[in-house]
């Protein structure tokens, strides 16, 4: 049987090297059979085995979940990864159903408050019944799960720390942490927040970093702390305690 080097891996799948070698790490690859010269050696069995885990990722499927279909893969029974595929989809297909209602609910929210602003305001302070305020409006919190809309709870806005990523951009910021959460391998709570650790990746930790100090450019209400030492590496992440709501709708509760 041809085998083949990491290198052409990558290239034939598109899945980074260092990616590749954190599959192995962590176990969702079999460790690659070396050759004389210590070079990783794979087969067509590991490229279909890649195939499963990288479709799984593309679904935004969790990283236990997909543990556990390729545990059913290794079964060599279609039927069995099929219906665990299937419940996990259809679990995911429901969480993404509750997200777009939430979404458009708040949609409504936001059309309602953007046409009463473009009205003449009132002379003087603000009072109950001008549109700054507005007591006839629904509240305009974020919907759960998707932290990062401009509109956070007044609490936090009075701190002058609300988020003001473009709504636009809004789902693909979630999407990025949700990929990268997806890769951890424990969760810890902290007094003001929650710690996440990852096994050693390269571009993983570079990808935190990435994403830490854009999220901190928008929602400067976050604390990030990135650690790397023996185990692997450490993401803290901290928020007030008027933004713990926030903070949990991402990182999970632990």
């Amino acid at each position: 049987m041809r085998t083949l080097r990491i290198s052409e891996v990558a290239e034939r799948t598109g899945v980074p090297a260092t990616t590749l070698r954190y599959y192995e790490d962590i176990g969702l690859i079999g460790p690659a059979v070396r050759s004389a010269n210590g070079y990783r050696n794979y087969d067509e069995r590991d490229l279909e085995r890649l195939a499963v885990i990288t479709r799984a990722k593309k679904l935004d499927i969790s990283l236990e979940d997909v543990r556990e279909l390729v545990a059913a893969w290794g079964s060599d029974e279609c039927g069995t990864v099929q219906h665990r595929l299937g419940g996990i989809v259809a679990t995911r297909l429901q969480e993404t159903r509750e997200r777009i209602d939430e979404l458009t609910d708040l949609d409504d929210q936001l059309e309602q408050a953007s046409a009463r602003l473009l009205g003449k305001p009132q002379e003087g302070a603000c009072t109950d019944d001008c549109a700054c305020v507005g007591s006839d409006q629904k509240p305009l919190a974020p919907p759960a799960g998707a932290f990062m809309f401009p509109l956070l709870p007044a609490a936090v806005d009075s701190l002058g720390a609300a988020c003001t990523l473009e709504r636009h951009a809004l789902p693909g910021r979630l999407n990025a942490w949700t990929a990268l959460i997806a890769d951890a391998t424990a969760r810890t709570a902290l007094k003001d927040g929650v710690a996440l650790e990852f096994a050693h990746n390269p571009d993983l930790a570079a990808g935190l970093a990435r994403l830490a100090a854009e999220e901190y450019e928008c929602c400067s209400f976050f604390d990030f702390t990135i650690a790397v030492n023996a185990v692997g590496l450490r993401l803290e992440v901290r928020a007030p305690a008027q933004a713990q709501d926030a903070l949990h709708d991402v990182f999970g509760v632990v």
